[in-house]
Parts: structure tokens; sequence; C-alpha cells
């Protein structure tokens, strides 16, 4: 107590301090985001696009950008900016990667404004696929002594037999493949959830070889470069990219065939529910994304599951 003035408790004085702190840089506010994001183990992936997003916006804000300043004003004129510019698929996916800190900074008392963001109507588009054509001409098993070659057609022929994420399959380790059971574990996913798939009968005897060449340990890389280490991302695109030009095929896109894989699995009738547990989709809605529509798929079974078709009359045979 000093001059009859009782002092404030330790308790207190922090409270004081945090009551004084109204205003942070928003690059700041940004830090202490990925910091929580660390703490409750996101991938890097997720925190890097996040990390993107943000550079973007303070290009249009400034660097200088204080909390008090991110208003929903700002907000909406930004979404126009980009909206002038990019595509609305690019829009909403810069403005979904803002939108966590921001609602962050709201939560924490840094930022005043109750903001709202706006979420661009998108134009559809039915998505392309590798053709059976195409398929043939990549399937083809490749002719000569070439490793990256061979590997390359080993890694198409397991990213159209399994639909699994590019990430997936950089991480796998040999350890994951089980050709007894017919299974591969995923440990390394986009969700963070392990899971497990099964392995096709042509796709089991392809490994089986590839296995004996790659003459690797359990906790060595599956698919890996000169130096046993994983392929990087830019590497695997490459070299998918080389051998599907190579075959005349102008698409290359490594996520192209898991949009691939479900389209056609969908058309030899496998259950939703069991694409869902392959594809390690988190709902149907987002599995429905990667379907590629074809009206003929609708006309081939229209017959089959059509109501009406249960109630025709036979045809009668005219003489």
């Amino acid at each position: 107590m000093k001059n009859g003035i009782k002092e404030p408790t330790v308790k207190r004085r922090k409270n004081l301090l945090v009551s004084k702190v109204t205003d942070i840089p928003y690059n700041d506010l940004y830090l202490l985001y990925v910091n929580e994001c660390r703490l409750k183990n996101l991938s890097e992936i997720t925190i890097k696009g996040y990390s993107f997003a943000h550079k973007y916006f303070l290009q249009y804000a400034g660097k200088n950008l204080k909390c008090s300043d991110v208003t929903q004003d700002l907000i909406n004129s930004y979404i126009l900016n980009l909206k002038d510019r990019l595509k609305p698929q690019t829009v909403n996916s810069y403005i979904f990667k803002i939108s966590p800190v921001v609602k962050y900074g709201i939560q924490r008392g840094y930022i005043k404004d109750n903001i709202t963001f706006t979420h661009l109507v998108e134009q559809e588009h039915i998505k392309e696929i590798y053709t059976n054509e195409e398929l043939k001409k990549l399937l083809i098993r490749p002719q000569g002594n070439s490793f990256a070659q061979y590997r390359t057609w080993v890694i198409i022929n397991f990213l159209l037999a399994t639909g699994i994420r590019a990430l997936e399959l950089r991480n796998l380790l040999i350890g994951d493949i089980d050709l007894k059971n017919g299974i591969v574990t995923l440990q390394h996913t986009k969700n963070r959830k392990a899971r497990i798939i099964p392995i096709p009968s042509s796709l089991s005897n392809i490994l089986f070889e590839y296995l004996r060449i790659r003459n690797g340990a359990k906790s060595d890389v599956l698919f890996c470069n000169i130096y046993g280490e994983p392929l990087p991302r830019t590497t695997l695109q490459l070299s998918v990219a080389k051998y599907c030009k190579k075959r005349g095929v102008e698409k290359h896109s490594l996520h192209l065939f898991r949009h691939t894989f479900i389209t056609l699995s969908v058309r030899k009738g496998m259950s939703p529910i069991l694409l869902k547990r392959i594809t390690g989709h988190s709902n149907f809605k987002i599995l429905d994304n990667y379907y590629s529509f074809n009206p003929t798929d609708l006309v081939n079974v229209v017959d089959e599951y059509n109501p009406l078709e249960d109630f025709k009359a036979k045809k009668k045979k005219f003489k």
C-alpha cells in the first residue's frame, strides 16, 4: 500500500496490461494464430496455405496494417479487388485462408468489427478426366532400362488404382505395403487421419515386382529419388508430365488421377460409403465435387433403377 492506495495484485496488473493492449500489428496477430495452429498440430501444408494468403492480403492492405484497420469495408474492398483479377474459385481460396486469422483476432479482442466473409458463387464446370484412350497409352509398360521411367509407370498405376493424393503417395514407406493382406496403410494424410485402402490384383502384381527391384528396408520410402529420399513434389510432377507428353497425352495433372479413380469407380457401381472411406473425404459433398458427371452415366442405368420399369407391361410378340 502506497499513500493509502492499495496496490493491484499480480493478477490484476496482468489484466490491466492486457486491457491496454487494444491494438497490435496484423502481422503479429497472424504469428499468434500460426502458433495456435502448431499447438493444434495442423499440417505444415495447411500453414503454408495461410502464409501465402496472408502475404497476398498484406500486399493489398499494406505491411504496416494494424488490427484496428481490419474492418468489414477493408475485407469487402479486398474481395472486390481480387474479383476483378482472379477466378471466383481463387478468390474464395484466398479469403477462406485469411478468415481464420481475422476470426481469431475478433475472438481475442484485437479486431473490433464483427466481420463476415462473402463466398463468391462459382460457375460449375464439368471436370475433365483421363479418357480410356489416354489411360491405355499411359499404362503401357515402358521399354528400356530407365528406372525413372519404370518408377513413373508404377506411380501412375498406383494413383489410378487407389485415388490417393500426391502427398500421401510421396510419404509412403515400403512397410506400408502389405501384399499378403492386400492393403496399403496411409500414415501421412491431409487430415492427419490414417486410413487403410485395398490393393487391386493388377496393382499387387506390379508392386510385387517393383519391391523386388526397389530392394529396400521397410522403413525406406517406397518411391524415392537417387539418394533414397522422398520424391520432392516438383520432381514428381515433372516426371509424370514428361512421361505423359512422351506418350502423346497432354493432360498431366497428378490430382486428375484422383478425379479419374472416383469417376470410374462410380461408373462401375462402387458404393459411395466405400468410396468415401478409400478416398478419405470428410463428407459426401466434397466427394461429389470430384465426380466427373457424364449424361450417359444416367442413360446407361436409367432402366435398371427407374421405378416405372417395375410396372411396365410385358411386350407382346407380334407375328
